[in-house]
């Protein structure tokens, strides 16, 4: 009932963003309401939005993210400084929640005489809480910007033209706490996958792209096919042995249980069986290798 509910509330984000776009008439976008969201799309997921945060710093030049506020106005600055481009956007948002001012400026490390303006005409800033009364902010925007390329006289004797055109930039940031930045993105991007259910606290992985598969001859478990009598069943042709792959292709013998047993004589046995131990291909989840849990049926003779 949880994930339903994360699901539903980041579809009403999505549609939020779709259609509340706020009109702009001058260089600086002047009009618009910040909108709060609480339940924000996962920030460290891959998507069309730049990444703007703590973990963005590192190989590139400044900060990428900056929050200024006073007690009528707050600032947000998002920059990106790879060396040879970049780009600087900033929000100024009013003590009730008006998006005042919104700038965005672009650069290349090129000298060709030509000039290019960048003009916001309509943007959409969400927030998960309120910036004014609490630091630990999530936000995504998406911005329309106008630009203004002036040629200048080297290239109009090469044939270029002013133009005007128009592109749309999706930009995203996050104030880290201090101990996620302490433990890294990949403990963050663990710990999301933890409160979506994708694994769980021990790294087991309950939805991976790749399921473990066994590479072996199946018709081993043949050979621990087990009586009735030991078991607790009287109808079912099999009972099933549920046991966690690692990373490696390895079953974990500590996990192996099977239920339904009288006694712990099968599992002893399974816990023997190198070929079972050993030949299987391991999870797969976004590329990298992953435990997992599976579950062979042993069959049952009358």
């Amino acid at each position: 009932m949880k994930m339903k509910t994360k699901i539903k509330m980041k579809t009403i984000t999505y549609i939020i963003i779709g259609f509340l776009l706020f009109a702009c008439t001058s260089k600086e976008c002047e009009s618009g309401k910040l909108i709060l969201v609480e339940y924000q799309p996962v920030y460290e997921e891959d998507n069309t939005y730049f990444p703007h945060d703590y973990f963005v710093e590192v190989g590139t030049y400044g900060t990428a993210l900056s929050i200024e506020k006073d007690n009528n106005y707050l600032k947000i600055t998002n920059v990106f400084n790879g060396g040879l481009s970049g780009h600087r956007i900033e929000f100024t948002i009013s003590k009730n929640l008006n998006i005042k001012k919104v700038k965005y400026d672009r650069w290349l490390d090129v000298i060709d005489g030509s000039e290019t303006k960048y003009v916001v005409e309509k943007a959409i800033l969400s927030i998960n809480t309120n910036p004014f009364e609490s630091s630990q902010i999530v936000g995504y925007y998406t911005l329309q910007i106008r630009k203004e390329f002036s040629a200048g006289k080297i290239l109009k004797k090469e044939g270029v033209n002013d133009t005007v055109t128009f592109d749309i930039f999706n930009g995203k940031f996050k104030v880290y706490s201090e101990l996620e930045k302490e433990k890294g993105r990949d403990w963050v991007i663990s710990q999301n996958e933890i409160l979506m259910g994708i694994k769980d606290s021990l790294d087991v992985y309950y939805t991976p792209d790749k399921y473990a598969k066994f590479i072996g001859d199946i018709s081993i478990l043949k050979q621990f096919e087990i009586e009735r009598s030991k078991t607790k069943l009287e109808k079912l042709k099999h009972v099933l042995l549920e046991m966690i792959i690692d990373e490696e292709g390895k079953v974990i013998p500590e996990s192996m249980t099977v239920e339904d047993m009288k006694s712990d004589e099968l599992i002893r046995n399974l816990q023997k069986c190198e070929s079972l131990l050993s030949n299987w291909q391991p999870a797969i989840y976004k590329d990298k290798p992953v435990k997992s849990k599976v579950n062979l049926p042993i069959p049952i003779k009358d």
